[in-house]
C-alpha cells in the first residue's frame, strides 16, 4: 500500500524520505513488524532498511521494542504529527533565540555606533523623564547645580536621591538661598549641600559622563529647555565648572 503523490509530498515537506514514508506506511498496514518484515512489505533494502526505521524512531514516527529481533510499531498518524509540530515549534524558537541574541548585538553595536551623543529637550514632563533615568544610572557621583526657580521639582526626586545615598554615591548639591529652607533641609538630609548667591542656570553630572544642562523655562509661561549630552568633553567641562563654582568664594555650607 502506498499513499497519493500529493500526501507524499507533504509528508516530505515535514521531514521524511521517500524510504520512510514506505516504512512507516508499512507498519501502519501491518502493525508490529521486524525490520526484515517492512523491506519486505515496503519494498526497501534490508541493507537500508535500519536507518530508515532508526530515523523514524528518532523524529518520533514509530516506536521500538528492544527485543530480538527488535520489532517497530507506527505510532498514530495525529499523535506523530503533534509531536512533530511541538518538536519543530521548540526548535524554531531556539532558532529565533539564537538568532535575535547575535543579530540584536549587531544592531546594537552599530547604534551605539550610531547613536548622537547631545539631545535637545523640550518641556517639564520630557527632561524630568531623563533627570529620573540619569539618577538610576548614577553609580560614583552626582553633581547638582539647582537653580531657585526648579526646588519645587526636587521633591519628585526625592526616593531616588535616597537610594543614592544608599547605595554609596556621593551626591553634592549646590544651590540658591532662595530655596525655602525646609527645602534646603530636605536636601542636606540626602546629598552635602552649599548654597551661592548666584546661579547661572543648572544641571546635573551623573560619573562625569552624563550631563543634563538646564537651559531656562523658569519664566511663566516659557518652555523649559534642556541638553541632554553623553559627551565626555562636555561632561568633563560642565564638572570642571561646577569644581570652581563649589569651592570659590562666596559658597557657604549648609
Amino acid at each position: 500500500m502506498s499513499v497519493g503523490e500529493r500526501t507524499a509530498t507533504a509528508l516530505e515537506g515535514l521531514g521524511l524520505t521517500g524510504s520512510e514514508i514506505k516504512a512507516y506506511v508499512a507498519l501502519l498496514k501491518g502493525g508490529t513488524m521486524t525490520a526484515s518484515d517492512v523491506s519486505r512489505e515496503a519494498r526497501i533494502p534490508y541493507s537500508k532498511v535500519y536507518d530508515s526505521l532508526e530515523s523514524l524512531h528518532r523524529k518520533g514516527w514509530v516506536e521500538e521494542q528492544l527485543s530480538r529481533p527488535i520489532v517497530y510499531t507506527a505510532r498514530p498518524p495525529d499523535t506523530a504529527l503533534e509531536e512533530l509540530r511541538s518538536r519543530q515549534e521548540t526548535e524554531r524558537k531556539e532558532r529565533e533565540q539564537l538568532a535575535l541574541e547575535e543579530l540584536m548585538g549587531i544592531y546594537v553595536s552599530r547604534g551605539e555606533q550610531e547613536k548622537q551623543d547631545i539631545w535637545l529637550m523640550r518641556g517639564t514632563n520630557e527632561i524630568v523623564s531623563r533627570v529620573k533615568n540619569l539618577l538610576l544610572n548614577c553609580r560614583t557621583e552626582l553633581l547638582v547645580a539647582l537653580p531657585p526657580q526648579l526646588g519645587a521639582l526636587t521633591e519628585r526626586f526625592d526616593p531616588l536621591l535616597v537610594a543614592l545615598k544608599e547605595k554609596g554615591v556621593k551626591s553634592l548639591i549646590l544651590t540658591s538661598p532662595e530655596i525655602p529652607p525646609e527645602g534646603l533641609g530636605r536636601l542636606s538630609r540626602l546629598a552635602e549641600v552649599r548654597v551661592r548667591k548666584t546661579m547661572y542656570g543648572g544641571g546635573l553630572i551623573s560619573d562625569s559622563r552624563e550631563v543634563i544642562l538646564l537651559l531656562g523655562g523658569g519664566d511663566q509661561g516659557a518652555v523649559p529647555l534642556a541638553i541632554w549630552a553623553s559627551h565626555h568633553g562636555l561632561a568633563s567641562f560642565a564638572r570642571d565648572y561646577f569644581e570652581f563654582l563649589w569651592d570659590s568664594t562666596g559658597t557657604s555650607k549648609v
